[in-house]
């Protein structure tokens, strides 16, 4: 009787291994197989998740608070610096803090003022050096975590001088962009623009407001964009490739202005109570500052695993194996254990013939 063969249904995956069934893919792994969009945001997580975007979004945001209080020192140097030279406005500040602040909170913060004109040299002094040690600290910390995203260790490129000169340009920079970017959100949040628009004429005209809106919501979005350009080719220590910076820049843009409208919002909120003047600013300042290193990280973490730029990545040579040869040559018992046993057998055989010579 003839036996039916059975099919042979072993299979052998990339790797050459044999198995009984094939690997079922589960669904994450079907989905991303089918959507390259999908697979690109799994690896931009995988990428950030792995090399510590959290912990460094922390501690950027932890050097960022840092570095703004003496960098508020050095303007307030600088106002104070302005209104000694001019008593006249001066005056007037004062006359208007007295007008705004009843009772002895405008005489506090008159004296305060006074006090800090007085004393410019001194504050703009300790200023400038405090900026200049937590700036640093804060623009390394920074260019460190972007440079992570892409695998690379910041300190192995360059040496300290050129890194520090370029930390300090890339920190003055930092603070310009910044104060651009969210200073056109202030304006637009403000209602400024109105009231221009009324002082021209043109206030009256139906679904201004809206179009006005639009308007600062692009012009916000393309300094955000400037902004984030500059951070994500600037920053990280290698090349990044043009196209992939450019979108992950356009992304970051757009994530950025809803953070910063999202911030005003809550800040409009949060100062019209005692308790959210008092702790609403700090809390803000950090969840704001919080979200947007965390955006830049991922913009980074984007960038870094487009297929543009994984192609172009410099992939590390692992070390040449060393392999070391052992080797042992048994060569009998040695001469002290072969004495040994010679001088026990001798022992033991006058021992022998001791006994015999008692029994005879």
């Amino acid at each position: 009787m003839a036996t039916r063969t059975q099919p042979d249904r072993r299979h052998t995956d990339e790797f050459g291994i044999e198995r009984a069934h094939p690997d079922d893919p589960g669904a994450v792994d079907r989905i991303r197989e089918r959507s390259e969009w999908i697979d690109h945001l799994m690896r931009m997580q995988e990428r950030y998740s792995s090399m510590g975007g959290n912990q460094y979004s922390a501690g950027i945001t932890y050097f960022s608070v840092l570095a703004i209080f003496p960098i508020l020192m050095l303007v307030v140097a600088a106002v104070s610096a302005v209104l000694a030279n001019s008593p006249d406005v001066l005056d007037q500040v004062q006359t208007q803090i007295t007008e705004s602040v009843d009772g002895e909170l405008g005489t506090i913060i008159n004296d305060i003022l006074v006090t800090a004109i007085e004393q410019r040299g001194a504050v703009a002094g300790i200023g400038a050096i405090t900026a200049l040690w937590s700036g640093l600290g804060w623009m390394n910390n920074l260019r460190y975590g972007v440079s992570k995203m892409w695998k690379v260790d910041p300190t192995d490129v360059g040496n300290f001088f050129t890194k520090k000169l370029a930390d300090l340009l890339g920190l003055i920079g930092l603070i310009l962009a910044l104060v651009v970017a969210f200073g056109i959100t202030a304006i637009g949040a403000s209602g400024l623009t109105e009231n221009l628009l009324q002082l021209v004429g043109l206030g009256d005209i139906p679904g201004i407001q809206w179009i006005t809106y639009g308007v600062a919501l692009l012009v916000g979005v393309l300094a955000n964009f400037l902004v984030m350009a500059w951070l994500v080719f600037y920053l990280p220590r290698t090349k990044v490739p043009r196209r992939s910076g450019l979108i992950a820049a356009l992304i970051g843009a757009i994530a950025f202005e809803v953070i910063k409208q999202l911030g005003s919002l809550f800040a409009s909120n949060a100062l019209s109570n005692p308790a959210g003047a008092t702790f609403g600013p700090i809390i803000g300042l950090l969840v704001v500052l919080y979200l947007v290193w965390r955006l830049v990280l991922y913009i980074s973490a984007w960038a870094a695993t487009t297929e543009e730029s994984m192609q172009e990545a410099d992939v590390a040579v692992p070390d040449p194996a060393v392999i070391r040869v052992r080797t042992e040559v048994n060569q009998g018992p040695g001469a002290g254990l072969t004495l040994g046993a010679g001088a026990a057998l001798g022992a033991l055989g006058a021992g022998a013939l001791a006994l015999l010579s008692r029994r005879k």
